[in-house]
């Protein structure tokens, strides 16, 4: 599975291109001013089902329909939301049943999107039952896709920045989110082939650090129980064998306070009078971190990604 590169982001593109909106790429002339760079905004939150999830989710499931033939009769997942509510999308649209599981303290809006989408969610306290439950269905023939340690999920996630890169051109540095690593391994493996020189950031709560603490310590660590941030897409509990190959090859993984995800996620909306969820702030608020502490990398080119927009 560690062998993914390039060539697999390509080809996820073209398999799931039909199915998806190749979003906004967006500069603001007054924010580049104020924070010292050229910052292009992949906005993701206008994607299918509002978050680059719907990527990963059509390419797992019509790279299962290549290998097989057909559709799988039902597919189970978890989630904290928006994997949730595109693999739900994409199942209302090829006739497939789906079982989701979801912590109760999971967004309501994306509870009942997927809800609304047809999907039968089960809400339960804790996330370690959420996982356990969502991969014992396997035994019972659910195809089972998981958030991010899927090899066919973080191929679909870098289609987000290989649509940018592809109108950039070779960038300085590229910010994502990151919570479970899924878009963050995805975007390493679209920049790889069109920016390989460019710095790349995961960008992730302070409250919610597994990864930057994995990173430091060398092992993946996971929190025992749901992280309490306020960016509610990374409120996973530890990132995977497959993403961690990726993300310690990143230049850093930056932790973002929740004061600053607030303040940032505020800015983003009156900036792009746009519906802006609190994880995509992780990006922009890294940026600024980058920026701040690398003072000789001004007015450099920057790719954020913005991951979503489901918020009331």
């Amino acid at each position: 599975m560690n062998n993914l590169n390039f060539n697999d982001v390509v080809a996820a593109h073209k398999r799931i291109k039909d199915h998806i909106k190749n979003t906004p790429l967006l500069s603001d002339e007054k924010l580049n001013a104020e924070l010292g760079a050229q910052i292009f905004f992949k906005m993701e939150n206008q994607q299918e089902t509002k978050s680059f999830k719907a990527r990963g989710a059509f390419n797992a499931v019509l790279n299962y329909q290549e290998k097989h033939g057909k559709f799988p009769e039902k597919i189970v997942v978890q989630s904290s939301g928006n994997h949730a509510q595109a693999i739900a999308n994409v199942c209302k649209k090829f006739g497939i049943k789906a079982l989701i599981y979801m912590i109760n303290k999971a967004s309501k809006i994306k509870i009942e999107a997927a809800r609304g989408l047809g999907a039968e969610v089960v809400l339960l306290e804790k996330r370690s039952e959420v996982n356990r439950l969502a991969e014992e269905k396997q035994k019972e023939g659910y195809f089972f896709i998981h958030p991010s340690a899927d090899a066919d999920v973080i191929c679909g996630q870098g289609t987000s920045a290989l649509e940018a890169l592809e109108k950039t051109g070779e960038v300085d540095a590229i910010f994502m989110p990151c919570g479970g690593g899924g878009l963050a391994s995805g975007t390493f493996l679209a920049a790889q082939g069109l920016s390989p020189k460019a710095k790349i950031f995961a960008c992730e709560p302070l409250n919610a650090n597994d990864v930057a603490i994995s990173v430091r310590e060398g092992v993946i660590f996971s929190f025992e129980d749901t992280p309490n941030t306020i960016a509610d897409g990374t409120r996973t509990l530890g990132t995977s064998e497959i993403c961690f190959h990726y993300l310690k090859q990143f230049d850093g993984i930056l932790e973002i306070t929740e004061e600053e995800i607030i303040f940032w996620r505020e800015k983003l909306e009156k900036t792009f009078q746009q519906k802006i969820e609190p994880t995509s702030a992780l990006a922009i608020a890294g940026a600024v971190q980058f920026l701040k502490n690398n003072p000789a990398e001004k007015n450099r080119k920057l790719l954020v990604i913005i991951s979503g927009g489901n918020v009331a």
